[in-house]
């Protein structure tokens, strides 16, 4: 059975080989020390309450997570409480897959954003996983542009 919880300080490791494990598996290369940044980052953004982390445990190991960044915005039609999530990270362990983990953590934190009033719920997807999020109702945005400084 699918166990989802919240991660918390104590977890900021795992999250970091997680993290680095799906950026590995869709093809970016790690430079030496990014880890290390992202441990760092990963521990400040809990600490601030910025990232909000689920962890999906499947017989008591885990098995897959998902992260989400909050972001405030100016009011609007769309943005009637000004409170917006990013949701970054939905990683299930290749061994784990097709088992409903990705399903569970969705679930999770759809739940949580409808809970603490968050307007927007915003992710960036592997084409391969599109057909997941639009059965959970996320749609393909036509005006959202973004620019890279990196």
């Amino acid at each position: 059975m699918v166990r989802i919880r919240m991660a918390g300080l104590a977890d900021a490791g795992l999250m970091t080989d997680l993290r680095c494990a799906f950026l590995e598996e869709i093809g970016q290369r790690l430079e030496d020390g990014f880890a290390d940044r992202l441990r760092s980052w990963i521990d400040e953004a809990l600490s601030d309450g910025r990232l909000q982390l689920w962890l999906a445990e499947l017989d008591g190991r885990v098995a897959g997570c998902a992260a989400i960044n909050t972001y405030a915005r100016m009011p609007s039609a769309n943005y009637p409480n000004g409170i917006g999530w990013h949701l970054h990270n939905v990683y299930v362990k290749p061994a784990n897959r097709k088992a409903g983990i990705a399903v569970a953590l969705l679930s999770a934190v759809g739940a949580a954003a409808r809970e603490q009033g968050v307007d927007v719920l915003s992710l960036h997807s592997e084409p391969s996983a599109r057909g997941l999020y639009e059965r959970f109702g996320f749609r393909v945005s036509e005006d959202a542009m973004s620019m890279s400084l990196a």
